[in-house]
């Protein structure tokens, strides 16, 4: 496992050092209790209406594979107004392969952003997958704002609550570079499998 732990470190400051200008790439690291997490964002604008984005998340267990977590997502967006848009994506994870459409929400003043989306997924079946994320940066003076941003997921079922995530991160941005705490919980098969997972993270806004 420490083998993993090193190549997702060494992926994680490749990304960083190779990312260029054309595309909004915004890479994050967890170095948590349980296990080390990389995610990414990046998103691409076709045009104003419609854009792609790939949402990538691994996570990998120091000691063991058993609760490894792995998440591919590309998506397609197209945008109605300022507020609302459509979406369509194919991606893999656990336990397999997945297919979404769905409808989102966001609004965005200085300081605060809101997106609500919910939509259907087919994986093995299918469900109805709900997300939130909230984020609020406030300005502390001397080019530091406050950050503070919730990640929270569910797919529901016929059999219930199969599958959640909710992650916290609280801690400071300077100019493009956040750093601070992080939790992440996950749940599975209504909540009788669940992974917590807490320490430092680190992102990087290009």
């Amino acid at each position: 496992m420490l083998r993993n732990t090193t190549l997702l470190i060494l992926i994680y400051m490749t990304v960083l050092s190779a990312a260029g200008q054309e595309l909004n790439f915004s890479p994050d690291l967890v170095l948590g209790n349980r296990s080390v997490a990389y995610k990414h964002l990046i998103k691409y604008s076709i045009s104003p209406k419609l854009s792609l984005d790939n949402l990538t998340l691994f996570d990998t267990e120091y000691e063991e594979d058993t609760n490894n977590i792995y998440f591919v997502r590309n998506n397609i967006s197209y945008q109605f107004n300022q507020k609302i848009k459509l979406n369509t994506a194919i991606g893999i994870k656990n336990p397999g392969a997945f297919c979404t459409i769905s409808l989102g929400f966001s609004s965005k003043t200085t300081n605060f952003s809101f997106a609500y989306t919910a939509g259907s997924t087919y994986q093995k079946g299918f469900s109805f997958e709900q997300s939130l994320v909230l984020s609020y940066t406030p300005n502390l003076g001397r080019n530091h704002s406050g950050y503070i941003n919730l990640l929270a997921t569910a797919n529901i079922n016929s059999n219930g609550y199969i599958r959640g995530l909710q992650q916290l991160k609280i801690g400071i941005r300077k100019e493009q570079l956040i750093t601070g705490l992080a939790v992440n919980l996950d749940q599975f098969n209504n909540a009788r499998k669940k992974l917590q997972n807490m320490g430092v993270f680190l992102k990087y806004n290009f």
